[in-house]
């Protein structure tokens, strides 16, 4: 099965369920086109949207024009995300502020402290 696929099936059928509960926004290449999530940040969650956790997920290689078009996100359970890169449930219970990246070469993700979650 490919990756990209756990986005698409039923959430009973997922293996992976230790994670808090709620919704995160990934990027289309990570849920569509099967890029690995590299980098994910933890801002406040969004009044509009209760089920919002505030986790925010990329591939790394979204730029500022890809960004700004909302329908290239969407929200995903947190479950259906941590079954998607297993590695990010325990990062999942993280609060609002944390910020990781796994780059190329690295095995794990790491904290990142050098960057600013972007305020609206």
């Amino acid at each position: 099965m490919a990756q990209a696929e756990i986005f698409a099936l039923p959430e009973e059928a997922l293996q992976v369920k230790d994670v808090p509960e709620g919704y995160a926004i990934v990027s289309d290449k990570v849920a569509k086109e099967g890029l690995p999530v590299r980098f994910l940040y933890r801002e406040d969650p969004d009044a509009a949207f209760p089920p919002d956790s505030g986790w925010r997920a990329f591939s790394g290689y979204e730029d500022d024009a890809y960004c700004n078009h909302a329908d290239n996100f969407h929200f995903y359970s947190l479950v259906r995300l941590a079954n998607y890169k297993p590695e990010l449930a325990e990062l999942l219970h993280s609060p609002a502020g944390s910020v990781f990246e796994k780059a190329l070469e690295q095995e794990r993700f790491a904290a990142v402290l050098d960057w600013e979650i972007p305020q609206e």
